[in-house]
């Protein structure tokens, strides 16, 4: 009895054998890497809620016009003042011997002018007998200028001194409110340092630091006793702090509750452009392989990056800030196996 199987196996060699031989069966490459997608979600929330603090808009510096150590303070942060009241003293001591030095100082070269004079008028005679020649004469008048000059220069340090004696005592130059204090008694100061700041003005504003690479909103809002008040964008800093990496913003506001006390702190809410938009993505959709995370979308089949900034992550997603449209797919498995230009083939769900 004859059997089907070895004669079906004879059968098929000849074609597993050419289908081994076909080049186009050989060159055909890798298939295409099947990936799942997803399309990215854009937050429903587009408004940023940041700490403001309610500032006067112009703050005047409080320093003294000489060095010295403090030896009295009479104010405190958000003393209200009025104009020439004493906001700080420094010991005068110092300040008193210097008036005496340039005192000693002054009195030497007015001596020395009258020196001179007497010197002059005598070679003016001695030239008139002709005892002496006219080079002398030169020589004298030089003299007299100089000491002529020295003493004008003893008199202006003099009066310097006199003055740096006034200014040991610190005064308020108009009605205002101490937003800040920061010189202590005992303290040595420098002149032109800054111990504290006079606001000058009845019209607050609210100050902000905002993100670096964010631009500063127009317009906003803050909350203040149950109520909203309105703000708008009155001036920004140029560049980021390089310390903090904030930028700082000040928004004027519409309304100007008399209770609102400069110093306090304000939830302020800021509606953000459009290029500031975040967008939600599943946590496995970011690649952060490289110098910056990204995701991956299908563009006529093939895979390509596109770089994103991180907002926040949590276990099952990542709030990013991307330049992708809202809609966009964008592969969300296997990211980390993914080159640019790779031949990938969408999930069909």
């Amino acid at each position: 009895m004859l059997r089907p199987f070895p004669l079906l196996a004879l059968v098929s060699l000849p074609l597993w054998l050419a289908a081994c031989s076909d080049p186009a069966a050989q060159n055909s490459g890798p298939a295409p890497r099947v990936v799942m997608t997803a399309t990215i979600q854009p937050l429903a929330q587009s408004t940023l809620t940041l700490t403001g603090v309610v500032r006067a808009r112009n703050e005047v510096p409080v320093a003294f016009q000489v060095s010295g150590r403090i030896a009295e303070r009479l104010v405190e942060a958000g003393q209200p003042v009025q104009q020439g009241q004493l906001l700080y003293r420094l010991d005068p001591k110092d300040l008193a011997e210097s008036v005496r030095v340039a005192k000693a100082a002054q009195a030497a070269a007015r001596a020395s002018l009258q020196t001179v004079q007497a010197e002059k008028r005598r070679t003016e005679q001695l030239i008139k007998q002709r005892f002496v020649s006219e080079q002398a004469k030169d020589q004298v008048e030089l003299r007299f200028n100089e000491a002529k000059a020295n003493l004008d220069r003893a008199n202006a340090q003099l009066q310097q001194a006199e003055h740096g004696l006034t200014y040991a005592n610190l005064t308020a130059g108009s009605d205002g409110v101490i937003t800040d204090v920061t010189g202590e008694p005992g303290q040595v100061v420098a002149a032109g340092q800054r111990l504290g700041a006079l606001a000058t003005a009845q019209q607050s504003e609210i100050e902000v630091q905002l993100p670096e690479h964010i631009q500063p909103p127009q317009t906003g809002s803050a909350d203040f006793a149950g109520q909203s008040l309105q703000l708008k964008l009155r001036s920004a800093a140029g560049s980021a702090d390089s310390a903090s990496l904030t930028r700082q913003a000040r928004y004027s506001l519409n309304e100007q509750p008399a209770e609102l006390a400069l110093g306090r702190v304000l939830a302020v809410q800021l509606q953000l452009p459009a290029q500031n938009q975040q967008v939600l993505v599943p946590l496995a959709a970011l690649d952060e392989r490289g110098q910056q995370p990204q995701l991956w979308t299908v563009t006529d089949g093939k895979a390509q990056p596109h770089a994103v900034e991180v907002v926040a992550l949590n276990a099952q997603s990542a709030t990013v800030r991307t330049e992708l449209p809202a809609d966009s797919r964008i592969i969300t498995l296997g990211t980390h196996l993914l080159e640019p230009g790779m031949a990938v083939r969408e999930l069909k769900p």
